[in-house]
């Protein structure tokens, strides 16, 4: 499962049964562009199905640019898209680690039988994850 939330609350999440690959994660920029318009600033964690030269590809139309073909890129930018990347091995500096832990703990002592079960209980759990304000991660003034 793959999704996003806006800066206002909006959420938008997709589902799927396959391994993540980087088919997805751009799958993933085109719905958020149908959902919420072409003109787009995204923030991704560095999943390999994110943080891959044909998503970057995909948002800048080139393979390597200068902001592309090296191991430390942390922003893609297009004419209408800009990726930006999380700090890796950071979750202090990435809300999406929060999301995380408060997932597994939500999870963490429920028997789930069968995958109709793991899909009914994901949106539970979805439901009942206190959403970070986004903002204080990318416009503190501390530090």
């Amino acid at each position: 499962m793959l999704g996003a939330v806006t800066d206002d609350g909006e959420s938008f999440y997709c589902w799927t049964e396959e391994n993540l690959t980087r088919y997805h994660g751009i799958r993933l920029l085109e719905a958020l562009q149908e959902e919420f318009g072409e003109e787009l600033v995204v923030f991704l964690d560095r999943a390999g199905y994110f943080y891959a030269r044909d998503l970057w590809e995909f948002v800048s139309g080139e393979r390597e640019t200068e902001t592309v073909g090296d191991s430390s890129v942390s922003c893609v930018r297009g004419e209408k898209l800009a990726v930006w990347y999380f700090p890796s091995k950071l979750p202090e500096l990435n809300p999406v680690e929060g999301c995380w832990n408060q997932l597994y703990e939500w999870f963490k002592h429920r028997l789930i039988p069968d995958l109709s079960t793991l899909k009914a209980s994901i949106l539970g759990g979805i439901d009942a994850i206190d959403e970070p304000n986004i903002w204080n991660y990318l416009c503190s003034t501390e530090g």
